[in-house]
């Protein structure tokens, strides 16, 4: 995707404005009533990914059963040429569209009125980059293969929420993120991670998970511990971006277990950032 927007930003050049053109649900949640897929970017975090690339305008066309039924050519035709007016329409070679995705680079190549351009798929150790493959890695926690997948960490931006206030008692202070249910989360466990707040850049340890030694609850939650940071930032959005994963989330025998464990992977997490990010 980061190399479609590369190319329709050169668009600009020739004095054409760049434009994404996505939908605003997931497609499987029209055409099989699917709501347990979880997306890697929710709606919000793709736009303001695409805000940071510099495109100019997104549009978020409704996903109905009636758009999922237009053919092809009309989708072409009517929505992308007519409506939005494309000059220039710049897609991936395994791009499908239409009615049971039935159309095709070679339906592009045959109608008129743009300019096609089709990118070549970007390969990472000899196999195609694709949402399966990210997906995968997120997965198994495999954050740093993500990275390399994704072009950038993987991260969860929402706004602060009041917490129980445990680990102030604890001496291991917290914020805790609202997550959208259908954001696609790695595996409950202990991240070291990388906090943007304003124009501010911190470092610290996120627990993902249900926080067993201390709730009974199946919720799951977001919280980080931001080293050597103090402020108050409730109702205010941090991002969070994790880049390694630690250790998976364990029930302790009590809160004083779960404090020795949290000072020592404040410890690693550290450690980590002082010698692999520095490096």
């Amino acid at each position: 995707h980061q190399l479609l927007m590369d190319e329709v930003k050169k668009q600009e050049l020739h004095g054409l404005r760049s434009v994404v053109f996505t939908f605003d649900r997931p497609t499987r949640l029209t055409l099989t009533g699917d709501t347990e897929y979880k997306q890697i970017y929710t709606k919000k975090e793709r736009r303001e990914i695409l805000e940071k690339r510099g495109i100019d305008i997104l549009i978020e066309h409704p996903f109905t059963k009636e758009f999922a039924a237009l053919t092809p050519d009309r989708f072409i035709r009517e929505v992308l040429v007519e409506k939005v007016g494309a000059k220039v329409i710049v897609v991936g070679t395994d791009f499908h569209f239409g009615k049971n995705r039935s159309g095709s680079i070679t339906d592009l190549e045959k109608l008129e009125g743009y300019h096609l351009i089709v990118v070549e798929k970007l390969q990472l150790n000899g196999k195609d980059i694709s949402s399966t493959r990210i997906r995968a890695s997120l997965e198994k926690g495999a954050m740093e293969e993500a990275k390399a997948l994704l072009g950038r960490n993987y991260s969860v931006s929402g706004d602060i929420l009041h917490g129980n206030a445990l680990g102030r008692t604890i001496q291991v202070p917290t914020i805790n993120q609202q997550v959208p249910s259908f954001k696609l989360l790695p595996p409950n466990g202990v991240y070291v991670s990388k906090i943007h707040w304003k124009d501010e850049v911190y470092y610290g340890i996120t627990n993902i998970g249900t926080k067993p030694t201390v709730n009974n609850t199946s919720e799951k939650t977001v919280e980080t511990n931001i080293f050597d940071f103090n402020k108050d930032v409730y109702g205010e959005e941090m991002v969070v971006e994790l880049l390694h994963y630690h250790r998976k989330e364990t029930r302790f025998s009590s809160v004083e277990a779960l404090q020795a464990q949290l000072f020592q992977d404040i410890e690693f997490g550290k450690q980590y950032v002082t010698n692999v990010l520095s490096h």
